[in-house]
């Protein structure tokens, strides 16, 4: 053994000689002291559990738990909520205001989802012709008021 080793040994020996009288003897001191252990963990001191014998631990069936329901209520609404969500910004132009702006880009989205984005070239009060660059040259688009969903500036 080398130096360390060794002395581990020793130290091992003394601990096992120390804790010796805590150890049962026999296997009949080692179950005892088992059921001793095991009736103080249902709530028996060790003495009590000795002078008990080997007697099952006996249970208070009159009292039963209550269970616990959680409920989440919102909070009420108050004046300063204004700061929990960004404000929608709805920048989009009325169709009756669309002729004031001949001249403009505006990106026109229709009831079929397609968005058209081009110039204004003339407005009324049932359709908008607008021009819209293609690969090809310029194309001219005539939009009914019933087929516009929203109209926005660009």
């Amino acid at each position: 053994m080398g130096g360390w080793d060794g002395k581990r040994a020793v130290f091992a020996v003394a601990l096992a000689l120390a804790a010796g009288d805590a150890r049962a003897q026999t296997l009949e001191q080692d179950e005892a002291r088992i059921e001793e252990l095991m009736a103080a963990g249902a709530g028996a001191s060790p003495q009590q559990a000795a002078s008990a014998g080997a007697a099952a631990p006996t249970y208070d069936d009159s009292v039963k738990e209550t269970p616990v329901v959680a409920a989440v209520v919102a909070p009420a609404p108050s004046a300063n909520d204004e700061w929990l969500a960004a404000s929608t910004q709805d920048d989009s132009i009325p169709f009756a205001e669309l002729r004031y702006h001949v001249g403009q880009r505006v990106l026109i989205t229709t009831s079929n989802e397609r968005e058209h984005n081009g110039i204004v070239t003339s407005a009324d009060a049932r359709q908008v012709t607008m021009e819209i660059r293609r690969k090809g040259g310029l194309a001219t688009y005539v939009l009914k008021k019933e087929q516009i969903l929203r109209i926005e500036p660009r």
